[in-house]
């Protein structure tokens, strides 16, 4: 797939050798079309041994065809458009994609019929279905490593300029952009795509509408990111749409062993906090209140002016954790030093003991937002 900003130390771009990616292309595309066939005998199970090995040829020849295509076809075009900004790197980089999701499928399908492995269904009928199959993933995936290439560039051109330039927005500047690829990047790995994808695709034949709804979120996460590359806090009303476009794409996942509330008054929307701040707080329920139980759990965000302050509280019900052993490495600490680079000793973030669960809570000058 595409790789943007890839840059060497002295700032100049280069592409990764073809032989590489293709190295990597083949590894990665075969792992897919073994997890697509799984996926797929989810809704169509098979019948006998022999089906299992026709239908692991047919999903590993449409996986290939398309990934390996992609790999040679659009990485060199992505690097060249990253020059460009706005709809002129946008409509072409889109536009490639679209015709590379509909070139990989018809060349399998093509290949297919040439080995009499077609089936009953005429060319068209089977062409037609795989290359919406082959579109939507292709974009989805092309655009979530456009965005994890772009937030390491971004995170290797911050870095560059910290060693030229110790200066305290430059760090809060650099810390911001860590903090978005490694949420984004947590949420862009191989298993939450393919959970998405699963959900979708359940949902593609019982409530398109809903399908529809759940792409819209999954391009929002996509585009906040890129819209928020040089910026290190946002407005709230924008951070709260990231969080319920993240908690209701995993509500998708969960069901009802997801619950959350939001509570924020809406004359706070246009007072600017930490990008990825409630974000990072979230996921971090997640990570230990939800995922790891049966049952699930609740999921409580907050925010209020108390005073001069602005305080951000996220609390679950879970199994509760110390904050001690957790801030070595862990978000938490990188939020903290974020909280430090642009407020000073002003803003402080604090780990409280509930009688069940955990709560995270977080405050900001309000004389410090404009």
């Amino acid at each position: 797939m595409p790789f943007f900003n890839t840059c060497r130390d002295d700032g100049t771009r280069w592409e990764r050798p073809l032989s590489r990616r293709l190295g990597l292309s083949l590894l990665v595309n075969t792992g897919l079309g073994l997890g697509l066939m799984v996926l797929f005998s989810m809704f169509e199970p098979l019948g006998t041994l022999r089906h299992l090995w026709t239908r692991l040829l047919i999903f590993q020849i449409y996986t290939h065809c398309t990934g390996d295509l992609a790999v040679v076809v659009v990485a060199p075009v992505a690097v060249r458009l990253s020059r460009l900004r706005g709809w002129k790197k946008w409509c072409p980089y889109v536009a490639l994609l679209i015709a590379v999701g509909l070139a990989g499928p018809a060349l399998a399908t093509g290949i297919l019929f040439a080995f009499g492995l077609g089936g009953p269904e005429t060319f068209w009928e089977n062409y037609s279905y795989s290359a919406k199959i082959g579109v939507l993933i292709t974009l989805m995936i092309g655009a979530a490593t456009y965005t994890i290439e772009t937030l390491k560039g971004r995170v290797q051109a911050t870095t560059l300029q910290l060693r030229t330039q110790q200066l305290e927005r430059e760090r809060a500047l650099k810390l911001a952009a860590e903090a978005r690829f490694d949420s984004l990047q947590s949420r862009l790995q191989p298993h939450f795509l393919f959970n998405t994808i699963n959900s979708i695709l359940a949902l593609l034949r019982e409530d398109a509408e809903r399908a529809e709804e759940m792409l819209e979120r999954l391009a929002r996460l996509l585009r906040f990111a890129l819209d928020t590359q040089q910026a290190p806090v946002v407005r709230l009303s924008e951070e709260l749409r990231l969080v319920t476009d993240y908690l209701e794409i995993e509500r998708t996942r969960f069901g009802e062993r997801l619950r959350f509330t939001i509570d924020a008054p809406a004359e706070l929307g246009a007072v600017e906090i930490p990008a990825y701040s409630l974000q990072t707080l979230v996921e971090n329920s997640m990570k230990h209140a939800i995922a790891p139980r049966r049952e699930g759990g609740a999921i409580r965000i907050r925010v209020e002016r108390e005073g001069d302050s602005l305080v951000a509280e996220v609390s679950d019900d879970g199994p509760g954790f110390s904050g001690d052993p957790l801030r070595a490495g862990h978000g938490l600490e990188m939020l903290e030093q974020r909280l430090e680079a642009l407020y000073g000793t002003a803003a402080s973030i604090e780990i409280g003991s509930p009688p069940q669960g955990a709560c995270v809570r977080f405050r900001l000058p309000m004389a410090a937002m404009v």
